[in-house]
C-alpha cells in the first residue's frame, strides 16, 4: 500500500504534543487511514498506548463489554473460509453496516503474522469508488431500499435499521457507506432489497462492488503494527491466509487485536 501513511509510535506517544499529534497526521497527510509501528514487541503495552492514539479520535467503544475494548481476531480452519475467522479471502465490507451508530473507527493491531505468508489486510477507498459510477447507478443506491443481516449482543452502535441506502445524498464524510460485497449475491436473487426495480439496484451494486475492488489495495501487517482507518470512507477486507493453515498450531496462527471508536461530527467538514 504505497500511499499509507506510515507513523512511529514513540513519536506520537512520547514529548509535549503527544498524542494529539496523531490526530492531525491522520485527518491531514493520512486522509483517514495510518499504519503505527511500535519498535517494542510488548504487545499489551501496546495495545495500551493503542487506545490513548484512537481515543484522540473520538471515544473507545466496548462492544462486548465482557472482553474489554479489544477483540480478537484469530484463525480457525473449521468455519466459513470467508467469515472474520476463516481462512479465505474475507471481501471488502463496513463493519455493523445496518447500524444507525455504524463504528466509525476500527483499529487494527498485529500480534501475530501469518506464518505462512497472507492475510494482508485490505482497505477501498469508497468515496472514490462510488465516484467511478454513473449518477444513474448513484441515484438508485441512494435509495433507501436495503437491508442486512444485523449483529446481535453488540452494545454502543445503535439499533439495526430495517431500511438503509448504500450511499448517503452527499459523499462529504458525514454519514458512513453502507457497504458490504457479500450483499451482492442476496440483492442478485432479489432478497434484501424493497424495490420493483430488484435488477437495476443489483446491478447498480455491483458496478460499486467492481470499482471498490479495482481500487482495493493492501498491507500485511507485521508483530506491532498497528492500522488504523475511518470506515465511513474505506471498506476493509482480508486477503486469503497461507496453505496448510490446519498445519499450524492455533497459537501460531495470525492474531489481530480490533478495536472500534466513535467520532464526533465535524463543524467545519468532513474529518
Amino acid at each position: 500500500m504505497t500511499d499509507l501513511l506510515n507513523l512511529n509510535a514513540r513519536e506520537l506517544t512520547c514529548g509535549p504534543i503527544a498524542p494529539d499529534a496523531f490526530a492531525y497526521a491522520f485527518d491531514g497527510p493520512g486522509a483517514g487511514r495510518a499504519l503505527v509501528t511500535f519498535e517494542s514487541q510488548e504487545h499489551d503495552h501496546n495495545l495500551d498506548l493503542a487506545l490513548s492514539l484512537l481515543s484522540t479520535l473520538g471515544t473507545v467503544l466496548a462492544l462486548y463489554p465482557d472482553r474489554g475494548c479489544w477483540d480478537e481476531l484469530s484463525v480457525r480452519d473449521d468455519v466459513d473460509p470467508g467469515r472474520t475467522h476463516g481462512v479465505g479471502e474475507n471481501r471488502l465490507h463496513v463493519d455493523l453496516v445496518d447500524r444507525d451508530r455504524t463504528p466509525r473507527l476500527i483499529a487494527l493491531y498485529c500480534v501475530r503474522a501469518d506464518p505462512a505468508g497472507g492475510g494482508a489486510s485490505a482497505l477501498s477507498d469508497l468515496h472514490a469508488a462510488a465516484g467511478d459510477l454513473d449518477q444513474a447507478h448513484r441515484d438508485l443506491l441512494r435509495r433507501p431500499v436495503f437491508s442486512y443481516f444485523t449483529d446481535h449482543g453488540v452494545n454502543g452502535v445503535g439499533k439495526g435499521l430495517a431500511r438503509f441506502p448504500v450511499l448517503p445524498e452527499h459523499l462529504d464524510g458525514s454519514e458512513p457507506i453502507r457497504f458490504t460485497s457479500k450483499m451482492l449475491p442476496h440483492l442478485q436473487r432479489g432478497e434484501l432489497v424493497d424495490s420493483d426495480t430488484p435488477e437495476q439496484v443489483a446491478a447498480a451494486f455491483g458496478r460499486l462492488v467492481a470499482a471498490a475492488e479495482a481500487r482495493r489495495t493492501s498491507v500485511r501487517l507485521q508483530p506491532g503494527q498497528l492500522l488504523i482507518f475511518d470506515q465511513w470512507r474505506y471498506a476493509h477486507g482480508r486477503m486469503p491466509l497461507g496453505p496448510a493453515q490446519s498445519e499450524l498450531p492455533p497459537g501460531q496462527r495470525r492474531l489481530l487485536k480490533q478495536a472500534y471508536g466513535h467520532r464526533p461530527q465535524p463543524t467545519g467538514g468532513a474529518r
